[in-house]
């Protein structure tokens, strides 16, 4: 009797060493394919579901999938074709993995700067004295007027996106125009340089002039136009083309800062 307690002592010993050493082991591994992302591309694979449905899913995920050699694997025997794995793939790069942001182009001077080159050029331009010679193509006769155009007191106001000033014209010693003038840059539809002989033989014809022309002008004139909504337009004359163009880059320049611009594109 006693010898049979003592082997079912022995028994129920070892059993009890077995089961110790049983729970003392780690569980093994989840298997890489039964990641939540993954699973659930994994359900639609199985099911049959279309290319752009599995892509659709992938791209909605927010969770990482698990992109290891074997889950990879895993989702390959399941069906996933390649455009459905390298979606996985990116999705689950890191963000260390990924492009950087490229850097922001340079998008040239501030306005403050372009406002303040644009004040101080047409506060330069001061009075400009010509000669203008005319033709009447239907007869061949001719004319000739001297005339004068000065801008005075410009500010370009970078706050408010514009310019005012004041501009006074004489035509063979009479003043026929005398005023001050404000517009926006905002409401600026186009920037023209171009010789003044063409703008003001358009000007004769518009007013029932069209046989006028205007031939040339002493010194040259070019003018700078500044063209707004429903016809209007804002000039400048200057006796320097290169510093003209210069003034309508920076014109067209802080015309694009302040949102103005033909939005009519098509």
């Amino acid at each position: 009797m006693k010898m049979r307690n003592l082997l079912v002592a022995s028994l129920l010993c070892g059993i009890a060493l077995t089961l110790s050493a049983q729970q003392s082991v780690a569980p093994p591994p989840k298997p890489a394919n039964d990641a939540p992302a993954n699973a659930e591309v994994l359900k639609l694979l199985r099911a049959g579901m279309s290319e752009s449905v599995v892509l659709n899913k992938i791209r909605a995920t927010t969770d990482k999938f698990d992109t290891s050699a074997d889950a990879l694997v895993a989702l390959k025997q399941a069906g996933a074709n390649d455009a459905e794995l390298s979606a996985m793939l990116a999705q689950g790069a890191s963000p260390a993995a990924q492009q950087p942001a490229a850097a922001p182009a340079d998008d040239g001077p501030s306005l403050a700067t372009t406002m303040q080159f644009i004040q101080d050029k047409l506060n330069d331009i001061g009075k400009v004295a010509y000669v203008t010679f005319r033709q009447d193509v239907s007869d061949g006769r001719t004319a000739t007027y001297t005339r004068t155009s000065e801008i005075s007191n410009v500010v370009a106001d970078q706050n408010q996106c514009r310019i005012s000033y004041d501009r006074k014209g004489t035509g063979d010693g009479k003043t026929y125009k005398d005023e001050n003038n404000v517009f926006s840059l905002r409401d600026a539809q186009d920037i023209v340089v171009r010789p003044w002989e063409q703008l003001e033989t358009e000007y004769q014809a518009k007013n029932g002039y069209p046989n006028v022309i205007v031939t040339s002008n002493n010194p040259p004139i070019t003018v700078l136009e500044v063209r707004r909504p429903h016809g209007e337009e804002n000039i400048f004359l200057f006796t320097d083309a290169n510093l003209a163009d210069r003034v309508a880059k920076a014109l067209t320049h802080a015309v694009e800062l302040c949102g103005g611009g033909n939005k009519e594109k098509f």
